[in-house]
């Protein structure tokens, strides 16, 4: 039976009106997109996004705004960091989808003709979008992108660790060159673009982009928006690129980037996180070997083997990741792992049920296609931020939670 308290919330939540900026409206037009969600479910997912202190939650269901909750705080532009990295997949698949760029396969020498020798002449679009273009990597941004004044020319120079195709690694340098090679197809900067294509034909007009001193805008983070405009993109994949009735971008687009991009990363496609039912993690003396063989830090194996073993739910491998290395684990597994193009687990996935953007502090585009079901969660640093609580990474799984009993 539920508590008396636990009733009033519901309520509260899920019917009363004028008060949407505590999160509990229910205006009239949201109550048709709002009957199929679970509403207990419904309310877990707003009181955790209270408690994790977000600055806002949106969600869209069957292409309607199902709710929207700002917990006390003005409605604003929040930097969606790493999340910026699958609105430039869209910004692609749209000048792909115009011709405007003639194919994902094209060597990016093409429009810089200095690539044209050696392994970078075999490097092209697609490599900078699944992450294997083979560039140094460095993976904190503040030691070398952000100093940078020209982080086109940053990558531009930058040596390879790999052969392009031959590893996988999360690469903020080489994402950024994409902003160089939409510049070279489309005559504009790629966030000038974004605001008089994209954003124009979806009615969104209140964007802004970080850049570099020489005015690149960043494509790895950077993109200031509104959580409710960010949730259109996401509802604008689950359309698979119509708006309103018009085509935006070819469904093709969404058939190569939400697949996984190369066998060397089963849960990424072209800039954009795959979301599978079922997720096992595994630590064993193989991926010990493999970490010391590839050079990784003594001290990290030493706590990576206390991992050893075998967890079948992401619950079980964080509460273990947090155990090993902190509530801030990401930042020493970045640190530790990115220069070598390594995981730290072995994963086996079963069933590939969705699509999730996700950047630093936790902001997330979560996508579940099959119910049309969009959901954004956004949150600003501040010195109060605790990334054990703050982060929010129950978010995609409590978004399904919405509509998993129906």
């Amino acid at each position: 039976m539920l508590s008396p308290f636990f009733v009033c919330l519901t309520a509260a939540i899920l019917t009363c009106p004028g008060v949407a900026a505590s999160g509990f409206e229910t205006p009239p037009n949201q109550a048709a997109a709002r009957a199929a969600l679970d509403a207990a479910a419904l309310v877990a997912l707003v009181e955790q996004g209270r408690s994790s202190h977000s600055d806002a939650l949106v969600v869209f269901h069957r292409g309607r705004l199902a709710g929207e909750w700002y917990f006390d705080k003005p409605r604003r532009k929040i930097e969606a960091m790493s999340v910026t990295k699958s609105i430039v997949n869209l910004i692609v698949g749209r000048l792909i989808s115009t011709g405007v760029i003639k194919s994902l396969d094209t060597p990016v020498g093409s429009y810089f003709p200095e690539w044209n020798q050696g392994l970078k002449k075999d490097i092209t679009l697609r490599h900078l979008l699944d992450q294997t273009s083979g560039l140094q990597n460095v993976p904190r941004a503040d030691l070398e992108i952000y100093p940078s004044p020209d982080v086109v020319k940053l990558a531009l120079a930058a040596e390879l660790s790999h052969p392009p195709g031959a590893k996988w690694s999360y690469n903020n340098k080489a994402v950024n060159l994409i902003a160089g090679v939409i510049e070279r197809a489309a005559g504009k900067k790629m966030d000038v673009l974004f605001r008089e294509d994209l954003c124009k034909a979806m009615g969104i007009t209140d964007t802004s982009w970080d850049q570099d001193a020489a005015g690149n805008p960043y494509c790895m983070a950077g993109l200031k928006i509104h959580a409710k405009d960010l949730a259109k993109f996401g509802v604008l994949v689950v359309n698979r690129g119509a708006w309103n009735g018009k085509r935006l971008i070819a469904e093709q687009w969404f058939a190569d980037s939400l697949k996984p991009a190369t066998p060397l990363r089963r849960n990424y496609g072209l800039l954009w996180w795959l979301i599978y039912d079922r997720t096992t993690y595994i630590v064993d003396d193989a991926k010990i070997d493999e970490l010391r063989a590839a050079g990784v830090a003594a001290d990290f194996i030493e706590r990576a083997t206390a991992l050893k073993g075998k967890y079948v739910t992401d619950d079980e491998y964080i509460a273990a990741l947090q155990r090993a290395f902190g509530a801030d684990y990401m930042t020493p597994l970045r640190e530790a792992l990115a220069p070598h193009s390594i995981a730290l687990s072995s994963k086996e996935y079963e069933d590939l049920v969705g699509f999730r953007a996700e950047g630093r502090l936790g902001q997330y585009i979560v996508i579940y296609p099959d119910v049309e079901l969009v959901a954004v969660r956004m949150i600003e640093w501040s010195k109060a931020y605790n990334p054990a609580t703050d982060r929010f990474e129950d978010f995609p799984r409590l978004v399904r939670n919405l509509v998993r009993s129906h």
